[in-house]
Parts: C-alpha cells; structure tokens; sequence
C-alpha cells in the first residue's frame, strides 16, 4: 500500500466518522426536542386535570348550596312565585 492510498483511507474514515457523529447529534436534539414538547404537554394535561377536577368540586357545593330549602324558596320568591303551605 502506497503512501498516497493510506493517506485517502485515512481521509475517507475521518470524513464518515464525522458524518456519523453529526448525524448522530441531530438525532439527539432531536430527540430532546421531542422529550420537552412531550414534557410540556403532559404539565398542561396535569394542569387541565386539576383544573376540572375543581370545577367538578365547585358544581358539587353549588348543587348542595342550592338545593336547600332558602335557597329555593328565594328564588321562587324572586321569580314571582307564591309560597303556599
């Protein structure tokens, strides 16, 4: 093997150890890239579950609070109703 022909393999396995390594990087950022979206979404789903979740508690007192006795009584008083025992 000549000195010329050595020195071409030498070129060409640094050239396609570079191409290797930079594709591997753009698949790792890739890759991160997607973790952090994914990441995000899952924090928004979290924060639209408690969310819900407070509303659902909400509704539960509302429905409690109105289905007592004054409360009924008010408004049917306000919406021009008669009371009669």
């Amino acid at each position: 093997m000549n000195e010329s022909k050595l020195k071409r393999i030498i070129v060409a396995t640094t050239v396609g150890a570079v191409m290797l390594l930079v594709m591997l990087l753009s698949i790792m950022v890739f890759q991160l890239i997607s973790i952090q979206v994914k990441n995000n979404e899952i924090a928004y789903l979290k924060e639209q579950i408690a969310l819900y979740e407070q509303m659902t508690i909400d509704g539960e007192e509302t429905i409690e609070a109105r289905s007592t006795r004054e409360w009924i009584e008010r408004e049917a008083r306000r919406l021009g109703y008669n009371y009669l025992p």
